[in-house]
């Protein structure tokens, strides 16, 4: 049996999927293409929507599953919401040490 995985922590996975494949595809750009050719364009492009379709995700899917506040900034990092200190994984109560 699978665990369950949260809507967040999917569009978190997808967010860093399509990170490192803009990346990946920017530097293929620069590196592998001759300057101004067509193949750098289209690499270029891709990046380009790569780089959309990660706002896309994040303002979609990387929501608290408690609050259903949304967390675009800091979405690869964070493991609790900063608005209501609930585990972004579990949707339970994070204990805070003063």
């Amino acid at each position: 049996m699978k665990p369950h995985v949260s809507d967040f922590e999917r569009g978190r996975n997808i967010v860093r999927v399509l990170v490192v494949l803009a990346i990946v595809l920017g530097i293929s750009a620069l590196m592998f293409t001759q300057p101004d050719s067509r193949e750098q364009m289209v690499l270029v492009f891709a990046a380009f929507a790569c780089v959309i379709a990660v706002i896309v995700v994040a303002r979609l899917m990387c929501v608290c599953p408690h609050c259903g506040k949304r967390i675009v900034s800091g979405v690869l990092v964070l493991k609790v919401c900063p608005q209501c200190k609930h585990s972004l994984i579990t949707g339970q109560k994070v204990k805070t040490k003063h």
